[in-house]
């Protein structure tokens, strides 16, 4: 949920939207009996415009007046809802079809009133219909669909999932009867009278746009299919259009504002006016697509809707999303009518364009979901078959065989010579072919995709064929398309089919895997399965190898990860993972989740830099934490938490005891800087981090700039520290693993936000230490009696004995101790401390103990990691004791009976901003206290170090202390 100041800026810019001078200072106020119907219906349904109420006109006005004059700030919550009712109603109406026509629109919108224009729009009415599931009784309706052609109904395929299941043309799943279509269902229309439609078959479920196609029967004359138009939205920009759909209410949003606006009456056919915008790129099922962009009032049911050209009466879009006061999205009748595959299926055009292999790998990944079986699993059940999913399946008449179809069907098309057809059986490609040549050394990009779904091909060798493209790189989502000098694929059209093929990496890394996947298993790989989701950590496409790579050599991986993807998507829109989970339940040994990236140092929906809104602008001589004292910074780290909580309590739900395996990130290394070398095909090196800090916050020093990013990860993981109850005490989830990753990368960083391959090498080592842990696997290197010592929760902790002013040492990882095959082992002087601790106050709080390090820690020089070599054996040499007066253990009083009682043990002691040493330092006797100023203040626990010598260490003589 938004909050009121960024409500206020969405409605400033939806303002200067509307306005004909495209700026505030031209935008009318309408008078009050003009400013929009905002009275609900009367109890007999009868619908009369009436005047505004004079407190909420009165609200507006002053909203209006503020926002003109730049005092955004001052605006309430009373005139921005007044603001919001009147110019939406005025501006962007949303009117009632009945009779054959719609209800008069006036004000901005008369030209719409004319018979002329009626004449043209009136027709087009009667071909949207309402989709009905009458055997769904939790959900009133599924969405809105019309008529594209002889018996054929266009409507979403996030509409279609709720009654269908499958991908592409082949193999669908329905059952007659799920679906009906209502073509009035209007304000006045009688219920008892309503004629309900029969959707006979699925005939289409894209796997790239969000668009089905469907089977009709018995339609009424006046539902005559619309015409799709063949122009492209950058022809259209700034048309007036209209969407005619079934608006519902949406409790996403504001749901008194929604009742002012739509009168309190909804899931009613209505016409609801707009323009096309500048078209963008979205999020969408599994990829980024080039939405077209209008900003006609719209909702949830609104899913379907047919978005009209009101000058031509063309479709121009299928609607298919929408983000509350900033913009709707569209599937481009466009891109439609250049996909072989719809033209086939019979959908009316006003014309013909050039077809396109853009979505070649969605359909050839979408043939390969429906030909090959549900992985593991056998025909057992009863009742309707489902359509094949993803996987391998026994062939007819075997015993439990697998079998997996890899289809390597290629053709020879070099200049001047015939063409050789090499899927016949005596010329078929090996796995492990290569494919020939296209043109001047080209490939087609069939042939590259065949190359891709075939795990004989390495990776390394796959590389020419892609090529970075940094002008369409987002955050945690590189730019990277097909390599034009390799690849035989059209120039991009005003980087709109560019920004498309960035998906096609996804697409074709996705489908890699999952056929490597299948292979394996086809051939009796008994590696333990795993499950991941996430974004370019676990799916780098083709140029890096990421975290899934490091661990494909000992695991199975079933992977629905995507570059880019944000925890919005993976959690709330899609939910991929629990489908991945679903399909694999009964194999799958664990859950990899990698996620939050892009939310917290993305963009937001206006392509600005998010974290240039969670920071405060530079101030001199404030820490690096003090930069992150922003509420922004507060909301998104508690939408990253409840996102988590979803996802955990998703998987805990059907799967309770299946682990959850996720990470935090490291600390990344902002570009820009003096000495830069790093130089990325597919990013502008400092355009995430380095240069939004510097330019747009003037924070330029760039080891300010790295102790901010260092603070930013330790919050991030900190939320993971509170969920992940299998790696400390007090989390929340028991199956729930937190692999802490910070200081693993150390300076082997290839952009802003990515590893190199060995530092993604070393981080999926991380991984593998705590997979085996989850899995409970041999732990190499740990001492058996310290198998379930967890690592200390306390971020930022032991930094105090460093350089004058040093919060975080920035020295390269020698070394992983935990997950090491080194063994290590506690001091027994922390033992016997410890013990005496837990004899004093036997019912205190252990949250905030740790012993061993963590992540964080590993960069520095910090006692809480083995350093100490005791012959092959590391040693740790520090303990942290949890503060809880309340359970018998004050950790005030503990500090002072340290310091009074000298014991020659003990090397420093940190507590509540306070360090006490047992030697001189900075002019500072031994024993007495002095400020201390890193990053962590030590509030919770108190920090022991001990002394470097063995006789000091591993001194089991008694601690006189007090709690």
């Amino acid at each position: 949920m938004m909050n009121h100041m960024e409500r206020v800026s969405r409605v400033r810019t939806m303002l200067r939207q509307v306005s004909p001078g495209d700026d505030l200072d031209s935008l009318p106020i309408p008078p009050p009996d003009r400013a929009g119907d905002l009275q609900p219906m009367s109890a007999a349904g009868d619908h009369r415009p009436s005047a505004v109420p004079q407190f909420g006109y009165n609200d507006a006005v002053e909203g209006i007046r503020k926002l003109k004059e730049q005092r955004d700030d001052q605006v309430s919550p009373a005139e921005l809802f007044g603001v919001e009712a009147i110019v939406l109603a005025h501006d962007r109406p949303a009117v009632f079809v009945r009779g054959g026509t719609y209800d008069q629109l006036g004000g901005v919108w008369g030209a719409l009133d004319t018979r002329e224009m009626r004449n043209r729009i009136d027709p087009l009415l009667g071909a949207v219909g309402r989709i009905e599931l009458p055997n769904m009784y939790t959900v009133p309706y599924g969405g809105t669909g019309f008529l594209v052609g002889p018996q054929l109904l266009m409507t979403n395929r996030h509409v279609a999932r709720l009654f269908a299941e499958g991908l592409g043309v082949d193999g669908l799943f329905y059952r007659t009867g799920d679906a009906l279509v209502d073509f009035e269902c209007q304000v006045d229309s009688d219920p008892a009278q309503a004629t309900f439609i029969t959707v006979e078959r699925v005939l289409m479920i894209h796997p790239y746009w969000d668009m089905a196609l469907l089977q009709v029967s018995g339609l009424p004359p006046s539902a005559q299919p619309l015409t799709l138009s063949v122009r492209a939205p950058e022809d259209l920009l700034n048309r007036d259009m209209v969407a005619v759909g079934y608006p519902a209410r949406d409790d996403r949003n504001d749901l008194a504002l929604q009742d002012r606006i739509f009168s309190g009456v909804y899931n009613v056919k209505r016409l609801q006016p707009g323009k096309v915008r500048r078209r963008t790129r979205v999020r969408s099922f599994e990829n980024d697509v080039q939405a077209m962009v209008h900003d006609s009032s719209t909702l949830g049911g609104s899913s379907g809707s047919s978005v009209i050209d009101v000058s031509t009466g063309h479709v121009i879009g299928l609607h298919f999303a929408g983000e509350y006061l900033k913009a709707n999205y569209a599937v481009p009748s466009y891109e439609l009518a250049r996909d072989a595959r719809v033209l086939d299926a019979g959908v009316q055009f006003d014309g013909r364009i050039g077809v396109t292999d853009l979505w070649q790998p969605a359909w050839i990944f979408a043939d390969g979901r429906q030909s090959a079986g549900r992985m593991f699993e056998t025909s057992q059940g009863q009742g309707a078959a489902r359509p094949a999913a993803l996987g391998v399946q026994p062939a007819a008449g075997d015993t439990g065989a697998l079998q997996i179809p890899i289809n390597l069907r290629i053709t020879v098309d070099v200049e001047g010579l015939p063409q050789v057809d090499i899927g016949r059986p005596e010329e078929r490609a090996r796995p492990g072919a290569r494919p020939a040549v296209r043109g001047r050394g080209r490939v087609s990009m069939r042939e590259l995709t065949d190359m891709m779904r075939d795990p004989g091909i390495d990776e390394a060798e796959l590389r020419p064929y892609f090529k970075g493209a940094p002008e369409l790189a987002k955050p945690f989502s590189p730019g990277i398309i097909p390599n034009p000098e390799r690849v035989d694929i059209a120039p991009p059209r005003d980087n709109v089919e560019g920004a498309m093929a960035m998906s096609w990496a996804n697409g074709l890394s996705r489908m890699r895997r999952q056929a490597a996947f299948q292979a394996r298993i086809a051939s009796g790989d008994r590696k333990p399965v795993l499950v991941s989701e996430g974004d370019s950590w676990f799916q780098f496409p083709v140029l890096l190898s990421d975290v899934i790579d490091g661990l494909s050599g000992d695991y199975n991986v079933w992977s629905v990860d995507s570059a880019g993807d944000t925890l919005q998507n993976m959690v709330f829109d899609s939910a991929e993972y629990m489908q991945a989970l679903r399909r694999n339940a009964g194999n799958v040994k664990a859950f990899l989740f990698s996620g939050g990236g892009n939310d917290i140092i993305g963009e937001d929906g206006r392509g600005k830099s998010v974290i240039t809104q969670i920071l405060k602008r530079f101030q001199s001589g404030q820490p690096a934490g003090w930069y992150l004292g922003t509420p922004a910074l507060e909301q998104k780290l508690r939408f990253i938490e409840d996102c988590y909580r979803r996802v955990l309590d998703n998987v805990a739900r059907e799967f309770p005891d299946l682990p959850v395996v996720c990470h935090g990130y490291d600390y990344a290394l902002p570009g820009g800087g003096p000495g830069e070398t790093r130089n990325p095909s597919w990013a502008v090196v400092d355009k995430w981090l380095g240069r939004p800090m510097r330019e747009e916050l003037g924070i330029e020093d760039p080891a300010l700039q790295r102790a901010i990013v260092h603070e930013l990860i330790d919050r991030l993981n900190l939320v993971l520290q509170r969920l992940c109850g299998a790696s400390y005490p007090t989390g929340l989830f028991r199956n729930a693993w937190h692999v802490d990753v910070r200081g693993t990368v150390g300076a082997r960083w290839a952009d802003e936000l990515h590893p190199t391959d060995a530092g993604f090498a070393a981080v999926s080592g991380l991984f593998g230490g705590t997979l085996r842990k989850a899995l409970r696997m041999p732990q190499e290197g740990v001492a058996p009696e310290l198998r379930e010592e967890v690592p200390t929760p306390n971020i930022g902790d032991d930094v105090g004995e460093m350089a004058p002013g040093t919060d975080v040492e920035l020295a390269p990882l020698s070394s992983s101790y935990i997950d090491s095959a080194r063994p290590w082992r506690l001091a027994r002087a922390i033992t016997a401390l410890r013990e005496e601790v837990n004899r004093q106050a036997p019912n205190r709080s252990k949250a905030s103990d740790g012993t061993i390090g963590d992540a964080a820690h590993r960069s520095r020089d910090s006692d809480h990691n083995p350093w100490i070599e005791d012959g092959n054996t590391g040693v740790v040499s520090a303990v942290d004791i949890t503060h809880d007066a309340a359970g018998g253990c004050n950790a005030e009083t503990l500090a002072q009976s340290l310091q009074s009682g000298r014991d020659p043990r003990v090397k420093y002691v940190i507590w509540n901003r306070r360090i006490m040493s047992s030697y001189a330092q900075g002019g500072t006797a031994p024993w007495v206290w002095r400020s201390y100023s890193g990053s962590n203040p030590h509030t919770k626990h108190v920090h022991i170090s001990l002394n470097a010598d063995k006789s000091d260490y591993d001194s089991t003589a008694p601690w006189r202390i007090s709690v």
